[in-house]
């Protein structure tokens, strides 16, 4: 990884490839918003004033056309919103991150992965803010009250519910990192997002790993009552693709998601975290964290 502009030490690699990718459903761009790219939809989100300015127009404008495919996505309601920033923005934060920020590998029974900015503690006046203004930026953006209705509308949820809370980082998935399937149930968590800032030159591949992968909840036991588990492969997978963003509510025993281990020698950047709600969600018990 070259966050800080000089190589990772390589942790080893824990899992080999499986089949499973390549029996993995890939349903075709449309029907999940994958692929849309317009199609002269009325705006429906927040204004494009200069506190959004670092997020695409375009994206904004299709709010009815992102909610839609939310909700029918499956295996549970999720979205991707290609050309998340507008042109150049994101290359910025790469430049900034590369010169301005240090890693820190971390590794649980869950993940391995490099951390490096948690912007939820970082204050605006401080030393390393002045660095990565464009980076602070696009928090201030996505943590507005603005941004934060356009994704209660996308998500289907009640106006409000989302809180002014920042809760996220950078993270560097290298070669041999991976996360494994779980619901991203902790607290208040409402909604998990990831932008990601893998290399747009050359694109990303599978040759590369580090889908996003989607699971089914199935039923561990008998009744309504029973517990949720993942399905044994994932039913649906999103490729890491630079300024894409791809977010879910997030449900105890629902939300049900994991990281392919990365395969390639580049690393797998994003942005990633979550949008909080006043109160925890019912099911607590489900949950898998």
């Amino acid at each position: 990884c070259y966050l800080c502009g000089t190589m990772v030490t390589e942790p080893p690699s824990k899992r080999a490839k499986t089949d499973g990718e390549a029996a993995t459903e890939r349903p075709s761009p449309s029907p999940n918003g994958e692929g849309a790219n317009g199609g002269g939809l009325k705006s429906g989100g927040p204004s494009d004033d200069a506190l959004l300015d670092p997020i695409s127009p375009d994206a904004l404008r299709r709010s009815d056309e992102l909610a839609a495919s939310y909700r029918d996505a499956r295996p549970y309601p999720h979205g991707l919103i290609r050309g998340f920033c507008r042109e150049g923005f994101l290359e910025d934060i790469l430049t900034e991150l590369k010169h301005n920020s240090k890693v820190k590998f971390k590794e649980t029974d869950l993940f391995r992965v490099y951390q490096s900015i948690d912007l939820g503690n970082l204050k605006d006046d401080s030393e390393l803010a002045a660095k990565i203004p464009a980076l602070m930026k696009l928090k201030r953006a996505i943590y507005s009250p603005e941004y934060r209705s356009f994704v209660e509308k996308l998500a289907g949820l009640e106006p409000g519910t989302l809180t002014d809370e920042v809760d996220c980082a950078a993270n560097c998935h290298a070669k041999g990192c991976h996360l494994l399937c779980h619901d991203d149930v902790i607290g208040t968590r409402k909604v998990s997002y990831i932008i990601y800032l893998t290399d747009p030159s050359p694109t990303w591949t599978d040759e590369d790993g580090g889908r996003l992968e989607l699971y089914d909840a199935v039923p561990d036991g008998d009744g309504d009552a029973a517990r949720r588990v993942p399905g044994a492969l994932p039913a649906r997978t999103i490729l890491p693709e630079f300024n894409s963003m791809a977010f879910f509510a997030v449900e105890p025993g629902v939300s049900f998601h994991s990281v392919q281990e990365v395969f390639g020698d580049r690393p797998r950047l994003s942005l990633q975290g979550w949008y909080h709600a006043g109160e925890s969600p019912g099911r607590m018990e489900d949950a898998t964290l």
